[in-house]
């Protein structure tokens, strides 16, 4: 193997500290460590007594952290003067414009999830993004600059500009504005950028729904998200159960069918797999058990101890009870998955079976078939089809799909079709056709 460069190694410390960063962020979080103590409590009597004041603990700290919520006002200003010059430049330049409403932690260099991978993805075809993510506190600074033509703005910050984005002069631009999740007062904005010219779509990524009831989205409104079907040009879905629930919810209203990718270079050309035997199945991603079958993989682990199961992540519950055969790795770089993922003998998605799972399409699966490998997955009806794949009920079923998994060997040239209609690249250019070119 050849020497890493200088500059990869400067990129992989990056892409490690990020990492870091948002394994920090993550289980400092109020959701995460409100599931630690629920999870503690169950599992311990001792926890269970100490849980009220535990709980009144954690509430007053989350309410000194979040402050008064009032922004710098140098800051707004920043922001303000940066988006100034970036709409000059889109005008000058006859770039496209974005503006993603998304709901995610900022754009860090790191490969995140879809709104993050949906940017990086435009930019890299020309588009301007104005990115607005999530802080936890008010007095955070900016992040760093990852890219001349991406603006990145706080939602606090975000919601005090939408009327001044909407209104900015865009002559002969295409323009389109993302709602990436239902924030209760984003759905205001919608008719305003519709009069202005911009193309408006809800990118309906979860079913948020589903997230509110396990603690993981408190801001859900139902009443937002139906408006925002109704309102907007069209809505775009991850997967089948979301499409016809979105259908339900406002009934003749457009909803199309968008699901997740993978970036078109996500592993070298000599990437080689290479699996060990006995056989290694391996997951990479959120182990958080809000959605991580923890009681489903013990058991196929204990139904088949000549398997080892190697998983890649972070938000583990404590306190963990595992067989032997399971290993946990902790979280990685995504630049280095690629070396244990060329010794596995098939890849897994072991959520929890329910509502939650029946709406998402992982973004896993596509770089799992990137990395050549078939999956095996619970029950998730929009990954059914795929190819390479089972998706199956129970953990005995698991175990059956699994003996298939790894004496499987992928067709190369399938799966390498399959991708090249699944790329973020791809997902850009579909995207992008909602913008229109509004004349002020």
């Amino acid at each position: 193997m050849h020497e890493p460069s200088d500059q990869s190694q400067h990129e992989l410390q990056a892409q490690l500290q990020a990492l870091r960063q948002e394994h920090q962020r993550v289980t400092s979080s109020f959701s995460y460590r409100l599931g630690l103590l629920l999870t503690s409590a169950i599992r311990s009597p001792r926890h269970l007594i100490r849980l009220p004041l535990d709980l009144w603990r954690l509430w007053r700290e989350r309410r000194a952290a979040m402050g008064p919520g009032v922004a710098d006002p140098q800051l707004v200003a920043q922001i303000v003067d940066q988006w100034k010059s970036l709409a000059q430049r889109a005008r000058e330049e006859q770039t496209p414009l974005v503006v993603l409403f998304s709901g995610t932690t900022s754009v860090q260099g790191t490969r995140g999830n879809r709104p993050i991978r949906q940017t990086q993805a435009l930019l890299r075809s020309g588009a301007a993004v104005f990115f607005s993510y999530h802080r936890s506190r008010t007095d955070e600074g900016l992040p760093e600059p990852q890219h001349p033509l991406l603006l990145q703005s706080p939602v606090d910050i975000t919601l005090r500009l939408l009327e001044t984005l909407a209104n900015t002069e865009l002559h002969g631009c295409r323009k389109l504005f993302v709602v990436s999740y239902p924030l209760p007062g984003v759905e205001r904005f919608v008719e305003l950028f519709r009069r202005r010219g911009w193309g408006v779509v809800y990118d309906c990524r979860d079913d948020w729904e589903e997230f509110a009831k396990v603690g993981m989205a408190r801001w859900f409104n139902a009443s937002v998200e139906r408006q925002l079907v109704r309102s907007c040009d069209a809505t775009l879905c991850v997967s089948g159960p979301l499409v016809c629930k979105m259908q339900r919810l406002a009934p003749g209203s457009r909803v199309v069918l968008m699901p997740n990718a993978v970036e078109r270079d996500y592993v070298s050309a000599d990437y080689r797999r290479q699996p060990l035997q006995p056989g290694i199945v391996g997951y990479f991603g959120h182990l958080s058990p809000a959605w991580f079958d923890w009681d489903g993989l013990k058991r196929v682990a204990e139904m088949r101890p000549n398997l080892r199961f190697e998983i890649i992540g972070h938000s583990e519950p404590a306190g963990l009870q595992l067989p032997a055969n399971i290993v946990l790795l902790g979280p990685k770089p995504w630049h280095v998955l690629h070396e244990y993922a060329a010794r596995w003998s098939a890849a897994m998605i072991p959520f929890r079976m329910g509502p939650l799972a029946d709406g998402v399409d992982p973004i896993k699966i596509y770089e799992y078939f990137a990395l050549q490998l078939p999956v095996v997955s619970f029950r998730m009806p929009q990954i059914a089809g795929y190819p390479y794949t089972w998706t199956v009920d129970s953990p005995e079923a698991f175990c059956r799909a699994l003996d298939d998994a790894c004496r499987c060997e992928p067709d190369a040239g399938m799966l390498a079709d399959f991708i090249a209609s699944n790329t973020w690249e791809v997902r850009a250019v579909q995207l992008l056709d909602w913008a229109k070119t509004g004349l002020e």
